[in-house]
Parts: C-alpha cells; structure tokens; sequence
C-alpha cells in the first residue's frame, strides 16, 4: 500500500547488473523552469544520496513502492514534483518514478522532505 505518494514502475531492459551503471528513467513530468531543480542541483542530490544515503534509497524502493525484493536502489534524479529511481531485484532492474503527494518549494525543500519519505517506507515496511 502507497500512502501519499504516486508510484509509478516501468520495467527498463537490463543492459548491466552493477547500480553503478544504471539506466537512467525517462522523466514522467515537466516542470516550469522556475519550479523545477537546476540540473546540477538534481545531480548533486543524487550523488549524495547514492554516496551517503544508499539505505535510505533502497528504503524509498522497498517501502515506498512496494518492491519489498528490491536488493539495491540509485536514485538518478529528483525535481519538484518527485524523485526517479532504478531498483535491482535479483536479475531484473526497474525504472520507477516517486512522485511526491504535493510539489515541493524549490531544492531548499529536498532534506527534510527526503527524510519524511525514510520515516514513510519504515513504516510501511513495519506496517
């Protein structure tokens, strides 16, 4: 079960197991430019994110999309309205896109919004 978010799942060829070679989601969305992250600011998160946080991501995957097998997860990019992610599972990778349940202010958002959405998935998965 999804609470406040939209997930949406779009299995994607397998072309490499490795996270670190994942194939990157086609975005669903298209902000206005002024309300969508700068690209370097999406890479920057993502980078983070994948560096430090890497549970948290495959938290994201596990609870937030229901892909309780999930085995890894990369997040490849976030704007304003959600955040895109590719998720091993055993053999097969996944492009899924979480989108958040209402857009958020600008990257200045992204922290604490980030850390509500952990707290989200370990509830999910203990639900």
């Amino acid at each position: 079960m999804i609470v406040n978010n939209k997930v949406i799942i779009n299995a994607i060829p397998m072309t490499d197991s490795s996270p670190e070679k994942a194939l990157s989601p086609d975005q669903s969305t298209e902000l206005p430019p002024e309300q969508d992250f700068p690209a370097e600011v999406s890479a920057r998160i993502c980078r983070h994110m994948n560096q430090d946080h890497s549970d948290a991501v495959l938290l994201y995957a596990q609870g937030l999309a229901g892909l309780q097998t999930a085995t890894a997860a990369q997040m490849e990019a976030i704007d304003c309205e959600g955040m895109d992610l590719v998720v091993w599972a055993g053999e097969e990778q996944t492009a899924i896109r979480i989108e958040f349940e209402s857009p958020l202010g600008g990257p200045q958002d992204a922290h604490r919004h980030l850390v509500d959405l952990v707290q989200q998935a370990r509830h999910q998965l203990t639900a």
